[in-house]
């Protein structure tokens, strides 16, 4: 048997210290924070787990912007623009020592990744975190390439799927 708790959000959130210009990261964040916050668990047997489809389109397009405008690179930008940066800082916050993954939502499905994670006889729990920003003009093309609605607000779930104890 599974439980489940879960948490809906969006638009704009407090900022999470170390990450600039995005609202892909505290999107994660605050979805993660929403379940996990005054839960019991053992952070060595949960999984967490971020799918995207496009990821944080805004990051790496400001970076894109900066490269083709000769301006100077700001670092940062990089680290952020990988979806696994805002995890290790969860793992932080929360003591989260088990899985962390990023996927791509293009053709699989979030569920049937908790489900694999779940047969593992390690793990008690699977955080599963959807997150996808509002589409600018750029990924609005990829996501009609792809036959997908491009997303006009930003917007994160966060669903924990707890295995029962027997």
């Amino acid at each position: 048997m599974i439980t489940v708790a879960g948490a809906e959000l969006s638009g704009a959130l407090e900022p999470v210290p170390g990450f600039i210009e995005s609202n892909f990261n505290p999107l994660v964040y605050h979805a993660a924070a929403e379940v996990l916050t005054g839960r019991e668990f053992d952070g060595s047997r949960l999984a967490v787990v971020v799918c995207s489809l496009i990821g944080d389109a805004t990051t790496t397009g400001l970076a894109s912007r900066l490269l083709a405008d000769g301006q100077v690179h700001n670092a940062i930008l990089f680290m952020q623009a990988t979806a696994n940066a805002v995890l290790g800082y969860l793992s932080r916050e929360f003591d989260l020592t088990g899985p962390l993954l990023s996927v791509s939502t293009v053709d699989d499905d979030p569920l049937d990744t908790a489900e694999l994670l779940l047969a593992d006889p390690e793990l008690d729990a699977v955080l599963l975190l959807t997150v996808e920003l509002a589409a600018d003009e750029r990924t609005a093309a990829a996501y009609r390439l792809l036959g997908r609605t491009p997303p006009t607000t930003d917007g994160a779930t966060a669903l924990l799927l707890e295995r029962d104890p027997q």
